[in-house]
């Protein structure tokens, strides 16, 4: 007697067997190789970027100051920061002088991303898991400057130390506050708009000290710090960040000890501190020729089951194999993990290829991160290209056994798939995002690693939403095909 176990094995190498020594699967298999590295090379090498050439740092924010002369150490507490924005900054400063531009050191908290430590818009070191109510403390030796963080003013942590050699022995310190713009996208009749709303943060700092002693209050000044013209409209993307104009911040004492401080604006570069002006994903880019290289897996996809309705030879596997549902998920399993691994591969070979020439054509640091096949992030972009070509084999495994005739099924899936996305794509933007949250083109979100603005139709759904939409057309085709199969005559 033939066990289940030894049935489902017999199914699985006889679809192996078929799949291997078909013609038609190996160019199918290399279509889909060389369609997915051709579009990525192409794309990598016509793509341009000059951002990296425009504005890149931003100082603008509230100082509340006073003369601070050689080394010493400034300390605080912040007690409450309001939630302005994931990255508003609060903490303690020490500033060549309270002029936008000039050399600074800067020991901050943020309400989700911890404290950090920066050094004239060129280094930053943090401590992410720092949050909450926190005690500061910025000490300078020379020109050496080390943050350390506190919960409760007697544990400390070394944020860490850096130099900054332009700071002059005569400086200011004191106290900041910044609240970075509001950044979504609009549209606009001939693309999207990146519009920056200004935003006012507050904290409230207490336990201050510049040295060894409170300071006395009437030492302290105001200064609303920003570039003297500020231009009333963001410039073109390319031309780096926009130097906005500053809603007006100011300072609350009470008493000697507490200050509430209100203010505008960001401090830092892009790439630090959350300043971020990349318009474009270099991971999904990279992978970006899946889109044509599913030309393949459709083929290989509806092959695999209309190849044996053409040769009459279906009959003949339902006669060794009576049981069909076996037989249609033999052929998924086998051709799922095919796709998948070959994919894989791609995936590696497209991603390790054309980050050189990404770099190339401008995108690079520090607008665009240099991405590392080792991040999260780039894993799960490039394991998802393998996942959604494989995907989208099977989907085509399913309509071919619905539809039994290669012709027919291969024109019906390379229009959903391919013809109306590229249509719509260039038609409307509206059609465009709502096609890629609701079809199984859907899928292709799982190669995006970064998140756009609101507004952005580059981001229309999160990675694994819209793969689960791929996820959930393909079963319910199998589902479907399953139900034929057995219903139905060969």
């Amino acid at each position: 007697m033939t066990g289940p176990l030894t049935m489902v094995a017999r199914a699985l190498r006889a679809e192996w067997t078929k799949l291997r020594s078909v013609r038609s699967s190996g160019l199918a298999l290399l279509a889909m190789a060389a369609l997915t590295l051709f579009l990525g090379l192409l794309s990598a090498t016509l793509s341009d970027s000059a951002v990296n050439q425009g504005v890149l740092t931003v100082d603008q924010f509230h100082f509340v100051h006073q003369p601070m002369t050689g080394d010493g150490t400034v300390t605080v507490r912040v007690s409450a920061q309001a939630d302005s924005g994931a990255w508003a900054k609060a903490g303690i400063m020490v500033k060549a002088s309270a002029v936008s531009g000039a050399p600074y050191v800067a020991l901050m908290v943020t309400p989700d991303h911890g404290v950090l430590l920066q050094g004239n818009a060129t280094t930053e070191l943090r401590r992410p898991d720092a949050r909450g109510d926190r005690w500061l403390r910025l000490t300078r030796s020379g020109q050496a400057f080390t943050g350390a963080e506190s919960a409760d003013g007697s544990a400390w942590h070394d944020v860490g130390t850096v130099t900054v050699a332009e700071l002059p022995a005569e400086a200011r310190a004191g106290l900041f506050v910044g609240s970075p713009p509001y950044v979504h996208f609009i549209e606009m009749p001939h693309g999207e708009y990146r519009k920056y709303d200004p935003t006012i943060g507050e904290a409230t700092f207490d336990h201050i000290s510049v040295g060894t002693a409170t300071p006395d209050r009437s030492a302290w000044q105001d200064t609303d710090v920003t570039p003297k013209d500020p231009q009333e409209a963001p410039p073109p993307l390319d031309s780096g960040l926009p130097n906005l104009e500053l809603l007006p911040g100011g300072s609350t004492w009470t008493g000697d000890t507490s200050v509430t401080v209100k203010g505008g604006g960001d401090i830092g570069r892009a790439g630090l501190g959350g300043i971020d002006l990349a318009d474009f994903d270099r991971v999904k880019a990279s992978l970006f020729g899946v889109q044509l290289g599913i030309i393949g897996a459709i083929a290989l996809g509806a092959l695999a089951i209309t190849s044996e309705y053409r040769t009459r030879t279906i009959g003949t596997t339902f006669a060794v194999q009576p049981r069909r549902g076996l037989v249609l998920a033999a052929k998924a399993v086998v051709l799922g993990g095919v796709v998948f691994l070959t994919g894989l591969v791609i995936g590696v070979v497209c991603f390790v290829v054309t980050q050189p020439l990404q770099e190339q054509g401008g995108f690079g640091p520090p607008v665009y991160a240099e991405p590392a096949l080792t991040d999260p992030v780039v894993i799960r972009a490039v394991a998802g290209a393998a996942g959604y070509l494989a995907l989208i084999a099977l989907f085509s495994l399913a309509v071919g056994t619905v539809i039994r005739r290669t012709a027919g099924a291969v024109t019906a899936l390379l229009t959903l798939l391919v013809v109306i996305p590229v249509i719509v794509a260039g038609s409307s933007e509206t059609a465009d995002g709502w096609l890629r949250q609701f079809t199984p083109v859907a899928g292709t979100s799982i190669l995006q690693s970064v998140m756009f603005p609101p507004g952005s139709n580059d981001t229309v759904t999160g990675p694994w939403t819209g793969f689960a939409v791929l996820c959930g057309y393909t079963a319910a085709a199998l589902a479907a095909a399953f139900w034929l199969l057995r219903k139905r005559d060969a």
